[in-house]
């Protein structure tokens, strides 16, 4: 029987993801036999939305201690205190989800580790991630050689993946992240939008996956 499939869609912008991180790492580890497990860039900062992080620094900064709070992530001083108040840097979507779709073509087991490490380098270590050398620790760490890395990070290819991802996000009419979506049976459920708690998405997993719950 073919595996169902959980998808994670995520943005390396989104605060929420960040903290929900943990969580779907943890639904990864007690379903991953059971599941295959995709992630999918969600295209938060794109196109008019793409700028920089100043205009919306204030807002992140009232909004991160809820994020913390809530999720038991933390926000690292070198993004609290070097990116946020940055007045060069760009907040985008695009070269991160660029970054994840090479990465994922490596090593496709390791999409929630790597969707992971990439939002670490931003708001644990503060790192920009519209510089392909940003990436080199995960591409060594999955044994991708770097010059090949940084060719694919300008190739259109990737590029494509990456708006190919945003274009599925928005036909299945995800308007807010973390969102899970579980395909099942040629069916899809939507488990969340928004960060929930582990305990909550597992038992509503469980109850699709039993026929507990169903789609007619």
């Amino acid at each position: 029987m073919q595996k169902s499939t959980l998808f994670y869609l995520y943005d390396a912008h989104c605060g929420w993801c960040f903290g929900f991180g943990p969580v779907v790492q943890k639904l990864y580890e007690n379903y991953g036999n059971q599941l295959n497990f995709e992630v999918i860039n969600g295209g938060m900062v794109t196109g008019e939305r793409v700028g920089l992080i100043s205009h919306m620094a204030s807002f992140i900064k009232r909004s991160a201690p809820r994020v913390e709070e809530v999720s038991g992530v933390k926000f690292g001083e070198a993004y609290v205190n070097g990116v946020l108040n940055s007045e060069t840097y760009i907040s985008n979507s695009v070269p991160p989800a660029v970054a994840l779709k090479i990465l994922q073509e490596q090593a496709s087991d390791q999409q929630i580790k790597i969707a992971r490490g990439i939002q670490q380098l931003l708001y644990v270590e503060g790192k920009d991630l519209n510089n392909a050398v940003t990436y080199l620790p995960l591409v060594r760490e999955i044994g991708l050689p770097e010059d090949v890395f940084r060719l694919k990070f300008q190739q259109k290819k990737y590029r494509d993946l990456a708006e190919t991802d945003f274009e599925l996000a928005k036909t299945w009419v995800i308007t807010g992240f973390p969102a899970v979506v579980l395909e099942h049976e040629q069916k899809l459920y939507a488990l969340t939008q928004g960060y929930q708690t582990y305990e909550a998405l597992s038992e509503t997993l469980d109850k699709i996956l039993s026929g507990e719950i169903k789609q007619d």
